[in-house]
């Protein structure tokens, strides 16, 4: 790579813009959902000891199913996606009780079903390739919501929201200034925003270096927020060295 080409990368990452292709990443996230099913399924029937730091399962915390791969995602759901939610945002499940939330960057399953009594919206882009990797969006709680769009362009509605949530989501995007607009769009005035940031190289999976000014900058229209955290540690996951998680809320002193 040439001086010019170096260069222009290292401005890009400052920019906030990746430096992988949509199609590169999207085809990486694909393939790691793909095989996080099988390696649930395993979890489930007790051939891994531990999946992210939580135990496998005991006959009495299984969630059955007449469909396997189903009773597994279930009980991955309600045994470590859920309670993650709630320990890496910092809030109790009943932050949001009888508030219309927005997850960013949702994943393929609802975790913040955590939170008790909201109305819950997740939106992410890859909901048809979750689908079609074998990811189930038709049994989880009455009333959440799956919205296939990208954060840049949300396909919702202006001042829509009560609260935005994001956790280990947001450095996913292609445009952090567009994306940060887009729930800054959605966001009722006065409303919540808490979300839990990877700070990291650009990987093609997460292609934004991500750093407090750049946080700073991208939602400084947002009043009240600040940073409440910031550790190698996160629920589920130890950062290698000179990576980090970061907190980010309203909703914490």
């Amino acid at each position: 790579m040439g001086v010019r080409s170096r260069a222009t990368d290292v401005l890009r990452r400052l920019a906030g813009r990746p430096t992988h292709s949509p199609t590169e990443k999207f085809d990486a996230e694909s393939n790691f959902w793909t095989i996080e099913i099988g390696r649930i399924h395993e979890w489930y029937r007790g051939e891994r000891s531990e999946h992210y730091r939580t135990p496998s399962p005991t006959s009495g915390q299984r969630v059955h199913h007449e469909n396997p791969i189903l009773a597994a995602i279930l009980t991955w759901h309600r045994l470590h996606q859920m309670p993650k939610y709630a320990k890496d945002l910092k809030l109790d499940p009943d932050a949001f009780m009888g508030r219309r939330v927005l997850d960013v960057g949702s994943g393929p399953m609802p975790s913040g079903e955590v939170f008790r009594d909201c109305e819950l919206f997740n939106l992410d882009p890859l909901f048809p390739r979750y689908l079609e990797a074998g990811w189930p969006l038709h049994i989880y709680r009455e009333g959440s919501r799956f919205v296939h769009g990208y954060a840049e362009r949300m396909p919702l509605e202006t001042d829509s929201f009560d609260a935005v949530i994001s956790v280990n989501a947001i450095d996913h995007v292609d445009d952090f200034d567009a994306a940060a607009d887009e729930i800054r769009r959605t966001l009722k005035p006065g409303g919540d925003l808490v979300m839990h940031v990877h700070y990291h190289e650009p990987t093609p999976t997460e292609p934004l270096a991500l750093s407090d000014a750049a946080l700073m900058r991208a939602f400084r229209w947002c009043e009240g927020l600040r940073k409440c955290g910031e550790s190698r540690e996160k629920s589920s996951w130890v950062a290698p060295e000179g990576e980090s998680y970061v907190l980010w809320s309203t909703m914490h002193g």
